[in-house]
């Protein structure tokens, strides 16, 4: 097997800025002190990756493809696609509306943990909840905002969360000033116990639609969560889930106009159901996880969605003339709204094309690798937008004008292949190029090494106690195996750097392997991570022998390519050996989150994979997985009576599983599935 590095295998090699990045001037613009330079593009033998992922090809022929008033070439999924599959929507209401979206009733959700909401992990959810929560409190009257966080020690500890790209200014979301404003806001995001928050927003949702139908008037839900590939949305831990039946259930007999906005993985399942018929803007296809900005180069940061950006971008412009969305007349408050000319009423079909079309131009430069997703309730495409989608009138752009600037991340050069802003022009790129290349030339030894002090010192400062001595006992060999560990997972899991699951954890290995300070408990927990998910795709490869069926295309699964499994696999053909591969829990055990990380899925896709080239039966593939089942069981019992037998072994066998917060290191099945969190 191959060590060589795959393209997104980078290494941050650092340097001092002889002139630091420029930035955009402004009065509310925190500045920071000048750091040293990353070169993101430098493998760890000191090569440079291609700059092939980035397809201009691709993007061109993903703009090309757009057809105004055409949904399906954006995203868009019809309810009647045979009825209206070769309709052209109009892009502008042809007369006035009144303004209804005054009284929508607004619903805001964040669903991660504090265990998740780490600004490198999972808090990029917690910056785009509080992007929409500082852009609309106050704009209607009735709204609710739930979470199920500690929002000050969060604060405390990590002191601000931001929103866009670190290679540009970014703006501050969150921070003590902003928190203590909500506290004080008759709007107050609400903090809900974990194990109630599902329900809690199940509940509030049907009784706003019920009133809400009632008074002629919207609902708009904002769900910010990790999702499934079963389209459930997590709220309050991996084991709560908000489903499509439960959203069915809320809305049960109304005909309340609803759309929903939500950036989870999966999420363009909620928009092609014919369980529901709402309005929905989701940051990922059905088949597709979302996407976030880069972890920042400087203190290893998640900064919201690109989803998000882009919709923000679109509310704090008008969509057609690019002046701010609310004309305003002389008041005491300056806030005074005119009454809308025709001019100004996009259509539904319009915002579509228009949020679509602003990721690929103004946003990300591999726009074409999202797969947003658009419904519209009713199929009311030429319907107004602000009336479709219950987006209120409001002063979008002077708010977001008055959260604080954060400027560009100093340690990240506008040049560099993994910035995804499409406008970084060709001289930024030349300058980056010769910067590193520079760099490069006076060290021709470069081997990945930081320049800038030892990360053994910072360890033991961050963290007194000693690692377990599994790793040797110190520091250094602690990370010397995540390096060598972390370089060989990241091959065999390219393109995976920027999505809810797997971000963090791809974060933290690069960090690491650019000698970035770390606390042990951080490395600990990401060589728990790297193991978890190495061993999944060891257990794929034993399996396929024990079943008798051949790789798919002769690969094993650390070489394969699992994004063409949802790709080329018939859609219900791959749900039903999914379910049947679930179902035996034994084969695939759900992480602990606390040290195993997020879902990991390309174990059972490539038994599905496997499976499908085969054209195995429904009725084979039972009994395939069946006799596997069996096999493991038995492995399993003659593994704990081998072990048990030599005390060396036993002991080892010991400290092995309390390395893994496991007592007494009991791995038959139920005990390995319950310490699985089920």
């Amino acid at each position: 097997m191959s060590q060589q590095p795959n393209t997104f295998e980078a290494v941050h090699a650092t340097i001092l800025l002889k002139h630091p990045v420029p930035f955009a001037k402004s009065s509310t613009t925190i500045h920071k002190r000048p750091k040293p330079l990353q070169f993101s593009d430098v493998r760890e033998d000191g090569s440079i990756m291609p700059a092939s992922f980035n397809d201009e090809t691709a993007l061109a022929k993903r703009l090309g493809e757009m057809e105004i008033g055409k949904p399906a070439t954006y995203g868009g999924l019809l309810r009647d696609p045979e009825g209206l599959g070769n309709k052209i929507f109009s892009s502008f209401n042809t007369h006035t509306l009144p303004d209804v979206t005054g009284n929508t009733r607004i619903i805001g959700v964040l669903g991660i943990t504090d265990a998740e909401a780490d600004p490198a992990v999972g808090g990029w959810f917690l910056s785009d909840f509080f992007v929409f929560w500082n852009l609309m409190h106050g704009c209607t009257k009735i709204q609710h905002w739930y979470h199920c966080l500690d929002l000050d020690a969060l604060v405390q500890k990590h002191t601000r969360y931001l929103h866009g790209n670190p290679y540009k200014q970014r703006k501050v979301v969150l921070d003590d000033k902003i928190l203590q404003r909500a506290k004080n806001s008759g709007y107050r995001p609400q903090r809900i116990d974990p194990g109630n928050l599902r329900s809690r927003v199940q509940t509030i949702i049907k009784s706003e639609c019920v009133a809400a139908e009632k008074l002629n008037e919207n609902v708009l839900v904002l769900m910010f969560a990790h999702g499934t590939d079963t389209n459930a949305i997590e709220l309050g831990g991996t084991k709560i889930k908000f489903e499509l039946k439960n959203m069915k259930f809320a809305l049960k007999g109304l005909k309340t106009p609803v759309t929903l906005i939500t950036t989870q993985c999966y999420g363009g399942g909620w928009a092609c159901t014919p369980m529901l018929n709402i309005s929905a803007m989701t940051a990922a296809g059905a088949k597709d996880t979302s996407r976030s900005w880069r972890q920042s180069g400087s203190c290893g940061r998640y900064c919201g969605s690109m989803f998000v950006t882009a919709l923000v971008d679109k509310l704090i412009e008008d969509l057609k003339t690019g002046k701010p969305l609310m004309d305003v007349e002389d008041g005491e408050d300056g806030s005074v709204a005119k009454p809308p000319t025709q001019e100004q009423w996009e259509t539904y079909s319009e915002l579509c094309y228009t949020v679509f079309k602003s990721v690929l131009e103004d946003v990300d430069r591999r726009g074409y690798k999202h797969e947003f997703s658009f419904s519209a309730q009713d199929d009311a495409w030429d319907m107004c937008w602000r009336e479709r989608t219950g987006i209120p009138l409001w002063k979008y752009k002077e708010t977001w004008d008055r959260l604080d600037n954060w400027e560009a991340d100093q340690t990240l050069h506008r040049g560099d292949p993994l910035n995804r802003d499409p406008r970084v022009t060709d001289e930024e790129r030349k300058e980056y190029a010769t910067l590193r290349d520079e760099y490069l030339a006076n060290d021709p030894n470069f081997k990945g090494k930081a320049k800038a002090g030892s990360i053994e010192a910072t360890g033991s400062v961050l963290g007194k106690r000693k690692t377990s001595g599994l790793y040797g006992g110190g520091m250094s060999s602690l990370l010397a195996m995540i390096k060598k560990c972390g370089v060989e997972y990241l091959r065999t899991y390219p393109g995976h750097d920027d999505t809810g699951d797997d971000g963090a954890l791809h974060g933290h290995i690069r960090w690491i392997l650019a000698d970035r300070p770390v606390t042990i408990e951080v490395a600990e927990r990401t060589l728990r991570q790297i193991q978890y998910r190495m061993e999944q795709q060891a257990m794929a490869d034993r399996y396929l022998e024990v079943m008798d069926l051949a790789p798919p295309l002769g690969q094993p699964c650390s070489d394969f390519d699992i994004r063409l499994v949802r790709k080329n696999v018939d859609s219900k053909m791959y749900n039903g050996l999914k379910e049947m591969i679930e179902a035996r829990p034994i084969l695939f055990p759900w992480p602990n989150l606390q040290d195993q990380g997020r879902p990991f899925n390309k174990g059972r896709d490539y038994l599905i994979a496997a499976f499908a080239k085969a054209n195995t039966l429904p009725k084979e593939a039972i009994q395939k997985l069946d006799g596997l089942v069996a096999a493991v069981h038995q492995g399993l019992e003659l593994s704990r009576e081998f072990h048990k037998q030599i005390p060396e072994v036993a002991s080892k066998r010991q400290k092995f599983f309390h390395s893994w917060g496991i007592r007494g290191g009991n791995m038959s099945p139920a005990k390995r599935w319950s310490l699985s969190g089920h």
